[in-house]
């Protein structure tokens, strides 16, 4: 490839290790949860746990739900989990799941709405009290792709104040990609990327499993920078949509997209690497994984392995 290298990637599961941050919603969900049934938390564990169980061996019909439609499988999407067990317990199964429901409905006006406040409570308490939580060896990766000439851009859900925040503890400063053009600034961020966000009906199948692919904020977002390459580790949300527009011949699409090898990632998303236009390029295993990719693909000399270990 020649020119600047283009890079746009997801921030929360490629340079972040989401499991604390997941731990506390779950908490917060669980004692809250508690409260408002009057049981003792350690009582109603054992059955939050077995709704988390549940929802996993039916993950074609829950995730992040969105006018009745699925933007993400729970499979894939570990923050869709907390969400997932929500709609448990609003379809009431069995007798602890309804008497939930009820509890829940004497204050909320509804369980998913709940949920929601829950989720973002924590997740707002969350960076108020860590001052990063990077994965180990994401800031040597973020300096060696700097010091290459790589134009990295971040798209995440995740509002941008969080991956500002805590590139600024290592020293980085990042860029608002609402207010700079592509190639401005070598550092750059869409927060609250709305990768959720759903035009019409339009999906594809991946390894059997229906994906909606029409998402137009986040088209935008791709026909804008131009990416080169697109790493994320939510299948359906960071990388459905750049294989679709690759398989129509989109000039916006990238060339290469690289899909997180992460310990709960789904069969159907591994089943959807090769070589096919429509299929993912390449399983990233770390972060510390991306100069050699990115070297790769540049067809320069291979880069230094980076150490996954914090400095």
């Amino acid at each position: 490839m020649s020119g600047p290298f283009s890079f746009l990637s997801d921030f929360d599961g490629v340079w972040t290790d989401p499991g604390r941050e997941l731990d506390a919603v779950h908490a917060t969900v669980l004692g809250e949860l508690a409260t408002l049934a009057g049981v003792p938390r350690e009582e109603l564990k054992e059955h939050y746990d077995g709704f988390r169980d549940a929802v996993l061996r039916e993950p074609e019909a829950h995730g992040w739900r969105i006018d009745g439609r699925l933007v993400s499988y729970v499979d894939e999407d570990t923050f869709a989990l907390p969400t997932s067990i929500g709609q448990y317990i609003e379809r009431a199964p069995c007798r602890t799941s309804a008497s939930l429901r009820e509890a829940v409905l004497r204050e909320h006006g509804s369980v998913l709405e709940f949920l929601d406040r829950c989720y973002h409570e924590t997740c707002a308490r969350f960076r108020r009290e860590v001052d990063h939580d990077l994965a180990p060896g994401a800031e040597r990766v973020l300096r060696w792709l700097l010091d290459a000439g790589v134009s990295v851009v971040f798209a995440s859900n995740a509002p941008a104040e969080k991956i500002v925040g805590w590139f600024a503890h290592h020293g980085f400063k990042v860029d608002d990609a609402r207010t700079t053009e592509p190639g401005s600034a070598p550092l750059r961020v869409y927060g609250r990327a709305g990768k959720q966000e759903l035009g019409g009906a339009g999906t594809m199948a991946f390894a059997g499993r229906e994906v909606h692919v029409d998402r137009p904020v986040y088209r935008g977002i791709l026909e804008r920078e131009l990416p080169d390459l697109v790493v994320g580790d939510v299948f359906s949300l960071d990388l459905a949509l750049p294989l679709a527009m690759r398989l129509e011949g989109h000039p916006g699409a990238p060339a290469a997209v690289g899909v997180m090898h992460l310990p709960m990632t789904p069969d159907w998303v591994l089943e959807s690497v090769g070589p096919e236009r429509h299929q993912v390029d390449f399983l990233v295993p770390h972060v510390t994984s991306l100069p050699r990719l990115i070297s790769r693909l540049r067809g320069s000399r291979p880069a230094p392995a980076v150490p996954a270990r914090r400095g």
